[in-house]
């Protein structure tokens, strides 16, 4: 094999036996040969100032809108969106950028704590660095903005060394199975904006060819079937139809909304339960004629096994900007795979965020038929109102009859805008 890839890399204008042909970009140029980036990276590896780590920044955001345009979920609404940013320099100016989830006051004293513990690091040590703040914070737990805060800085690393690589991230995680990647809409959210009520939104969602919506509920049965009838009366009969309740009932209540939603051709409940109750999600499962899906509010490889060891859900949902990165969503991939689960990421923030949920959905492979899955692996594309997602970006991603176009270019294959990036920094 690898006297087949020195040839490879010697005459690329042959293919030597045992050696793939090379993917196409959706331009006509076909990528460099992989010998290519093996004597480049090899040769990058032996500068040691390509993969230490000068300097990581955190920068918070925060996009906000009239009180009176508040929009949100069963557990109340909000007119603000938040998030931050880690952007990564190495001592040879290779950069990278990931983005955490939620509010970034908190956030940013976190970095403030883990910051000195990777700088001086190599790019590649992020596991061992991590293993050490974990170990730092034994007694308090990281279950919260701490693993925000290393999920962006796990996405920003990723994205340096696959810039310093000059490849995707998601060659670098798993490969590539696809460059399309289906969207469902997210959307149908509680809303105080006259202008933007159920009707609305599930109008713009049917007006789009997704595979499918999302709409919120969990404020009584009563309002849930009223909900759901409607969102199937608007998209049709043949988009899938999933629903969020936020983990605002208990496992009897949620059955009850089950039953009574069950003949509008649900695809999914998500969180219909808090994350904490791992009993009532395994007995709801057991009993629900709708499939089960959790996953937001878990937070990293250890909280997911319990919920797939006990067979508590049928989709297993990961958050790259909330679950611990790019590393941390692979390995529950992997793990909730390997139980024969689907795996359907939870998308919720900025513009970096989604891309780094392009390239985890391309690097997962299908299951559990490589090519006739029953459903295809979806990406969420949150269609509310926010500016961090559709206004940092000097090119936002492209969508395309439905899909979501994985981009093109090294790393995340995406670059801020710096102008717009500064206009929404709080911290």
């Amino acid at each position: 094999m690898a006297k087949a890839i020195a040839a490879e890399a010697d005459h690329p204008g042959t293919r030597p036996q045992g050696v793939p042909l090379a993917r196409t970009r959706r331009t006509e140029n076909r990528r460099p040969p992989l010998g290519r980036y093996i004597e480049a990276g090899r040769a990058r590896l032996q500068d040691a100032a390509m993969h230490t780590i000068r300097r990581l920044t955190f920068i918070g955001l925060e996009y906000a809108f009239a009180p009176e345009k508040t929009y949100g979920m069963s557990r109340g609404g909000g007119f603000r969106r938040q998030g931050g940013l880690v952007e990564v320099e190495t001592d040879a100016g290779v950069t990278g950028v990931g983005e955490a989830f939620g509010n970034p006051l908190v956030t940013a004293e976190y970095f403030r704590m883990v910051e000195p513990m990777f700088v001086g690091k190599s790019i590649f040590d992020f596991d061992h660095v991590e293993a050490r703040v974990r170990n730092a914070m034994y007694h308090l737990g990281v279950g919260n903005q701490l693993t925000a805060c290393l999920a962006a800085i796990n996405v920003a690393l990723w994205d340096a060394i696959a810039r310093g690589f000059g490849v995707r991230v998601c060659d670098l995680i798993g490969g590539c199975a696809r460059t399309r990647i289906p969207a469902y809409a997210s959307t149908g959210f509680f809303s105080s904006d006259p202008d933007r009520q159920l009707d609305h939104m599930l109008a713009e969602a049917a007006g789009h060819p997704y595979a499918g919506a999302k709409i919120k509920i969990g404020r009584g049965i009563k309002d849930d079937v009223l909900r759901v009838r409607r969102a199937r009366e608007v998209l049709g009969p043949d988009k899938l139809l999933m629903v969020d309740i936020n983990g605002a009932y208990t496992a009897d209540v949620a059955l009850e909304c089950a039953r009574a939603i069950e003949p509008f051709a649900v695809h999914w409940i998500e969180e219909p339960l808090p994350p904490s109750d791992l009993r009532g999600y395994a007995e709801l499962r057991l009993r629900s004629p709708i499939p089960i899906a959790a996953g937001e509010a878990h937070h990293t490889v250890r909280d997911f096994r319990a919920l797939i060891d006990g067979r508590c859900i049928d989709i297993v949902q990961p958050s790259v900007p909330g679950t611990g990165g790019l590393t941390e969503a692979r390995r529950i991939a992997t793990l909730a795979q390997a139980q024969n689960l689907r795996v359907a990421p939870h998308v919720w923030g900025g513009a970096i965020g989604l891309a780094a949920a392009c390239h985890f959905i391309a690097s997962l492979p299908n299951t559990p038929h490589t090519d006739h899955p029953p459903h295809p692996l979806m990406l969420e594309y949150d269609m509310s109102d926010n500016e961090l997602r559709t206004k940092l970006l000097k090119m936002p991603l492209e969508l395309e009859a439905g899909h979501v176009l994985l981009p093109e270019g090294p790393g995340l294959g995406v670059e801020l805008d710096r102008d717009a990036v500064e206009r929404y920094r709080v911290c």
